[in-house]
């Protein structure tokens, strides 16, 4: 990450020095006021900065590579819960930095132009019935969705959030305060990661706000095991970091677990880097 910065910062040298892409003109008036010859006029100035194409730039690099280092199957480890907390960057929370929720994106985005955004798009997903779309086929108005939180079905899905696993403000003092406002809205709409975004009772998740796992816990307790994996993979793939109590809280969480989380395509990744057999991964 910190790489990236710098790299973003040479580039944005080597713009203000090109006449190509930041020009900056300077008029300087040659008219003096006679009745005040030491009265010069200010100058007057005029500048056009083309925009950085944050788009051109590779994220990948990004990504911790215990999400995609595969290494040969054996027994998966008795103390993968210590291996799986070690992959977090533990440090103080950057509070320096204002948080402005505009940069995240003033709304759920449709990406793929079917006129059925983000928040849609989750619930669709995730019913456990097939859902039902209004006359326009773009809002969704009916299904069946088990809030993993509170451990209640919701037939309705306005009574349902769709919830940062990560809240946007947790993972602003974590690491993204100084992100590109694109990958920021990457952030805020990623439907890469089942985990990511999921759909729970709004009055559950406005009472999670952006508190951190020392702070709160979902109500429903047997859902605790998940909760802290999926908090964890989520800070590691984007490289967001956490503090000490986050990780004491992670870790008493991660002990109410009597098995493996539910294997994502990311788990499923940090088990074979691991060394976890391929039945485990399957299963």
């Amino acid at each position: 990450m910190f790489k990236f910065f710098l790299f973003l910062i040479s580039i944005l040298i080597l713009e203000s020095c090109s006449n190509d892409t930041h020009s900056v003109e300077t008029e300087y008036s040659q008219e003096i006021n006679i009745e005040n010859p030491t009265s010069i006029p200010e100058p007057s100035i005029t500048a056009t900065t083309v925009a950085f194409d944050y788009s051109k730039i590779d994220y990948s690099e990004d990504e911790p590579d215990f999400l995609f280092t595969e290494q040969g199957s054996s027994q998966l480890s008795t103390n993968w819960r210590d291996q799986l907390l070690e992959e977090l960057r533990i440090a103080e929370p950057i509070l320096g930095v204002p948080y402005i929720r505009e940069e995240w994106g003033s709304n759920w985005v449709d990406e793929n132009a079917d006129c059925i955004n983000t928040r849609n798009e989750v619930l669709a997903q995730e019913s456990n019935t097939q859902v039902v779309f209004d006359d326009r086929g773009c809002k969704v108005i009916s299904g069946e969705w088990y809030d993993y939180f509170s451990g209640s079905v919701f037939l309705d899905p306005s009574e349902l959030d769709i919830d940062h696993m990560v809240p946007l403000a947790n993972a602003h003092i974590s690491g993204a305060a100084n992100w590109p406002i694109e990958t920021k809205i990457n952030f805020y709409n990623d439907l890469n990661d089942p985990q990511h975004l999921i759909a729970v009772s709004s009055s559950v998740n406005r009472s999670k706000g952006a508190k951190g796992p020392e702070e709160w816990r979902p109500p429903n307790s047997d859902h605790w095991c998940q909760y802290a994996y999926s908090w964890i993979e989520i800070k590691a793939r984007w490289n967001l970091s956490a503090t000490e109590s986050e990780l004491d809280s992670l870790r008493m969480m991660l002990d109410s677990c009597d098995g493996l989380p539910k294997l994502t395509y990311w788990f499923a990744n940090w088990l074979k880097r691991k060394g976890a057999i391929e039945s485990q991964i399957d299963d």
